[in-house]
């Protein structure tokens, strides 16, 4: 090591502790000394696992330019017409595609809900999101790919197209920690502003409480037109997920502001019933559209639900 490259590595290193100094506002902070030790944990191993990535590059599930056929999923609009599958076309008189390996880094855009409902819950369901997310990013930066998170409520902002390294870790968990829950949700308006942002197509990976009444799956059907392989992580509180009776109260919707008065008894019965109905028509069109959907609580440490994400498919490291 040089003079020169070492006195550069210092002051970046400076620069570091200088930007964790300024921002480190508590344990609920993603810039939090804990918490950043479990991300460096996380850029640590995928760093490792790198290393066999650069004596062969590694094969991705995403449809690719490669020629190895790894899967096949369901036709959508969007999708390259010369990886239809005409046999099995004949077969089942659907339209197929073929999955092919690709040798490439991975573009990945981590794309948050910050709709008012999203500041529901202790943590919230921001918080979480944006822990997972810091998460995500973590094992991605580790593995040499490319990496943008986006914020949407009303419309979408790019928060950050961090480097390489902690120092690019760093930067996107500051631009997150200043996320705050508000106004109404459209997560579609994410599609091209994260098609801008990885430069082409990529996986982009939605957390939200997927409540959104214009359509839970507007900004995956919007990313998917576009050609991008998504992900829904739906991120609920245990409240949600298993509420206590609250018949005849009226209660207020955090996005907007409409009162909703619960009949005097039969809410809760009621409302388990809706919450499965919507799970299972999103998963239901979730599958038409090959879309994964991965589902947290927010008391869930978020190491746990990585490791969940790294069995389901969600994250792959290298092969």
């Amino acid at each position: 090591m040089t003079l020169d490259t070492h006195d550069q590595d210092v002051r970046e290193d400076s620069g570091v502790r200088r930007l964790e100094a300024e921002r480190y506002a508590g344990e609920d902070s993603l810039l939090a000394p804990s918490f950043l030790q479990r991300l460096d944990r996380l850029q640590l191993v995928s760093r490792r696992l790198a290393e066999a990535r650069r004596r062969g590059r590694r094969r991705t599930r995403r449809a690719g330019s490669g020629i190895e056929a790894i899967d096949q999923r369901a036709y959508v609009p969007g999708d390259d017409a010369r990886r239809i599958d005409w046999k099995a076309y004949a077969r089942f008189e659907r339209l197929f595609v073929r999955v092919v390996a690709e040798e490439s880094p991975l573009r990945l855009a981590l794309v948050l809900d910050t709709s008012a409902s999203m500041g529901f819950g202790a943590p919230t369901k921001l918080l979480q999101s944006a822990r997972l997310a810091a998460g995500f990013a973590a094992v991605a930066l580790g593995g040499e790919d490319r990496v943008a998170a986006l914020a949407t409520s009303e419309s979408a902002k790019l928060v950050g197209r961090p480097g390489s390294g902690r120092r690019g870790l760093l930067q996107l968990c500051a631009g997150m920690d200043t996320l705050r829950a508000e106004r109404g949700t459209s997560l579609a308006s994410a599609a091209q502003v994260a098609t801008n942002a990885l430069g082409g197509r990529g996986l982009c990976v939605i957390f939200s409480d997927l409540l959104d009444p214009d359509g839970a799956l507007a900004g995956a059907r919007a990313c998917r037109l576009r050609g991008h392989e998504v992900v829904l992580v739906e991120v609920l509180t245990p409240f949600e997920l298993d509420p206590p009776d609250l018949s005849g109260l009226e209660l207020e919707d955090a996005e907007t502001g409409a009162i909703v008065e619960l009949p005097p008894e039969g809410a809760l019965a009621a409302y388990r019933e809706s919450l499965a109905v919507h799970r299972a028509e999103l998963d239901a069109e979730a599958a038409d559209l090959g879309i994964g959907v991965l589902r947290v609580s927010t008391d869930e440490a978020f190491d746990e639900v990585l490791v969940k994400a790294l069995e389901s498919g969600v994250l792959r490291h290298a092969a």
